[in-house]
């Protein structure tokens, strides 16, 4: 007889502009949960699924038709060893299958504070303001809002709160679905605030 008990185990996509805490925040809820965490831009590069280097924007250019298939193997994988959720996390986290995704959580950030973040990250002028203006767009949440899936898509305000309260938040969302109202996207609109405040010109040339 199969025993199907290890299908239970629950995926948990985190998205979100470098510097908005994904990985920290994962590696956290680790702590917690008997979870599994999967960063793509870590397995890319582990597993030698590069195509080639971008040097003036200073990224990697990830060969998708090697690593989603790959990735596919790597969920199978963790089914079968009792994990209670699988954490998949990466800017470009949205290559997930949509069968594979029982929660989307969009990390995002404050505009000026990811400015912050990120100059003290050490990335370049040019590439923080390509990051910048990413998380203003939202084009983490378009990506998922795109892919027109049956769970909700939600985020994240981390600009003002710690790893912590963020996990807290997280868990609460995975284990007891709480508050999902409160986080669906659309609450977050970089783009009006910055209209409002007359400062679009500062991100966009």
């Amino acid at each position: 007889m199969v025993d199907f008990t290890y299908l239970n185990m629950k995926i948990l996509v985190i998205s979100g502009t470098p510097g908005t805490g994904k990985t920290t925040v994962s590696n956290n809820i680790a702590n917690y949960l008997k979870v599994k965490v999967i960063s793509l831009n870590e397995l890319a590069i582990s597993e030698n699924l590069i195509i080639e280097y971008d040097t003036k924007r200073e990224t990697s250019i990830i060969n998708n038709s090697k690593l989603i298939p790959f990735l596919i193997k790597l969920i199978e994988k963790y089914r079968k060893e009792n994990f209670e959720f699988l954490i998949i996390e990466s800017h470009f986290s949205d290559i997930v299958p949509e069968r594979f995704i029982d929660w989307v959580i969009i990390l995002r950030c404050d505009p000026d504070e990811l400015f912050i973040r990120l100059k003290k990250r050490g990335y370049k002028i040019e590439k923080i303001r390509e990051n910048v203006q990413s998380e203003i767009l939202g084009n983490c949440v378009n990506f998922f809002i795109n892919k027109q899936l049956d769970t909700p898509i939600l985020e994240i305000d981390t600009t003002k709160i710690n790893i912590e309260s963020i996990t807290k938040t997280i868990m609460d969302i995975i284990l007891k679905d709480k508050d999902l109202e409160k986080y669906y996207a659309g609450k977050v609109d970089w783009l009006e605030k910055l209209f409002q405040e007359n400062r679009l010109q500062e991100f966009f040339d």
